[in-house]
């Protein structure tokens, strides 16, 4: 699959993979595909910043959905330091099915490359997990968010 990747596309998945390291996660989750694809300097980013998802407004959805989280279950929302992880972290189912969804909406739409807004597609095509609980929280619609990717893909 990674074949049909576009080099901006790699790079999302590469920079990912470095941000769960550095946040000393033991796995890419989709919402680190979301942070690299914010990073980026390319229309679908400016999409993300204009949609409030720079890194502060993905960083702030995600602290609001864990404190809920961890409150639901009764545990203050302390916000642990973290250490990198030793190991390279793995791919998370999250972000395994966001990658088959980029692969999906590019197959959808006859792209024969999939490319950043795919990716960012694939996370968008979750209706459960920390990615939609987070935008829910911050009143982002994922179905418009999702629209104004594709017109930008």
């Amino acid at each position: 699959m990674f074949n049909r990747f576009t080099k901006d596309a790699r790079v999302i998945v590469r920079d990912a993979v470095e941000i769960a390291h550095e946040l000393g996660a033991t796995s890419v989750e989709a919402e680190h595909l979301l942070f690299a694809a914010a990073r980026q300097r390319d229309p679908v980013a400016e999409t993300l910043r204009w949609h409030g998802l720079d890194e502060d407004g993905l960083r702030h959805a995600l602290d609001l959905e864990r404190e809920r989280s961890l409150a639901a279950v009764g545990i203050s929302a302390a916000r642990p330091a973290f250490a990198p992880h030793v190991s390279k972290p793995d791919f998370a189912h999250s972000s395994k099915a966001a990658l088959e969804g980029a692969l999906r909406a590019a197959a959808e739409r006859k792209d024969t490359r999939i490319g950043t807004g795919h990716v960012v597609l694939g996370v968008l095509r979750a209706r459960r997990g920390t990615v939609p609980r987070a935008l829910g929280l911050v009143d982002i619609d994922q179905e418009e968010l999702a629209t104004a990717i594709s017109a930008v893909t």
